[in-house]
């Protein structure tokens, strides 16, 4: 007969036997009850989890399911702790009519009521797991709580440090944040976004100033917005409490000096805020005004403003104030013009309007005399100087 043996051992705990334990155990049971004059496949997955399907060797021996009369595991839990996963393995199993067997718990398939207790033990193991899962997230939470740091990249300006706890009688070791040289990155970040009040200039100029991420590369808006919405950097003062609690999210801890940690932060039913044990670099009425312009930022660039068809939004510098000027469309949706950004938001500027498609024409005429038609529009902005001080469009090579 063809015995195939599957072992498994996660690679995240010590506890259990050893792949090496299981393999030999099975080999003495197949000895013991089959004799010698066997054949014996060995599929071996080290390091994998049980709860799926997704183990190259499991696969392995699936496909080779035709040509085994057995497959024998040390414990049910080794082959899948979930209750789905085992029911369409014993379904394929017995459409070949390949026996299974599970020597500590002594199920044989071959027999009915070994057949019977099988499918119980699955459903114990799929609880088993959920229930460690469950008391995994428990502990996470409640770490989270207490200001301790989860894991995962560490925000830019902080290192994760390992410290040790007494926790009911006994010593637990867990994470927290400690600034480090980044910080002044950071603070640079806030600055140039408060006084430019736009994501994708901020952008511009923290690149300008070869300020590089913590992997070393430039910043994307993505990289600038994590960074000026992220609580961590927020000090844990009255101002802060209110603005979360306003929202329905409690804050864990005291009103202090220190700076926030949050937890499920994309999850806003799950979302926890606590105070931290690492020190903040902004107080909670400037992060909230950060905020604030964040939101308005964002809607800004949601109303009207052209991205497809005009040739050169935010590519026009206004002559006046110096903004970039971005296209929007004209009420009625009959073309569009380019808007200094700072008379949009109505911030003093009153340089005039420029028509869209009289200046886009007047680019490529300009493109079509310098043999350079074909340029796209990422070209334009990296390559032309383009200046509207309300009276005349001036464009000219960098």
């Amino acid at each position: 007969m063809v015995f195939g043996i599957y072992c498994r051992k996660s690679v995240l705990t010590d506890k259990g036997e050893s792949v090496e334990n299981q393999l030999e155990m099975c080999r003495e049971y197949i000895r013991n009850r089959f004799g010698d004059n066997n054949k014996i496949i060995i599929y071996e997955d080290e390091g994998y989890s049980g709860k799926n399907t997704a183990r190259p060797m499991f696969r392995k021996m699936t496909e080779d399911i035709k040509k085994l009369d057995y497959v024998v595991c040390y414990r049910l839990d080794r082959l899948s702790r979930s209750v789905s996963d085992f029911s369409a393995l014993v379904e394929m199993m017995n459409r070949n009519k390949t026996g299974f067997i599970c020597i500590k718990e002594e199920f044989d398939t071959s027999k009915p009521m070994g057949k019977a207790m099988m499918y119980i033990a699955s459903v114990f193991s799929q609880l088993e797991r959920e229930t460690i899962g469950e008391r995994v997230r428990d502990n996470m939470l409640m770490l989270a709580k207490t200001g301790r740091w989860l894991g995962g990249n560490t925000p830019l300006g902080y290192s994760s440090v390992r410290e040790a706890y007494t926790c009911g009688g006994r010593t637990k070791y867990a994470c927290f944040l400690k600034s480090n040289g980044e910080l002044e990155t950071v603070e640079r970040i806030f600055k140039a976004f408060e006084k430019s009040e736009s994501l994708s200039r901020t952008t511009d100029i923290v690149n300008d100033m070869e300020l590089k991420t913590k992997n070393g590369l430039d910043f994307t808006n993505q990289a600038v917005k994590d960074i000026l919405s992220n609580p961590v950097y927020c000090r844990a003062d009255k101002k802060a409490f209110e603005y979360f609690e306003n929202r329905n999210i409690k804050v864990y801890g005291e009103v202090c000096k220190r700076g926030l940690i949050s937890y499920n932060k994309n999850d806003d039913d799950n979302i926890i805020i606590a105070v931290g044990k690492h020190l903040p670099i902004i107080s909670g009425e400037r992060w909230i005004k950060i905020q604030e312009m964040l939101r308005t930022d964002a809607a800004f660039d949601r109303r009207g403003l052209l991205r497809g068809a005009a040739l050169a939004s935010g590519a026009i510098i206004c002559g006046l104030c110096g903004e970039k000027m971005y296209a929007v469309k004209r009420s009625g949706g009959r073309g569009f013009d380019y808007i200094c950004r700072r008379k949009r938001r109505k911030e003093g500027c009153l340089c005039k309007n420029l028509n869209g498609v009289v200046a886009d024409e007047k680019i490529k005429k300009f493109l079509k005399e310098k043999d350079d038609i074909f340029f796209m529009k990422k070209e334009i902005r990296d390559n032309l100087l383009i200046l509207w001080d309300g009276k005349e469009l001036s464009i000219n090579f960098k």
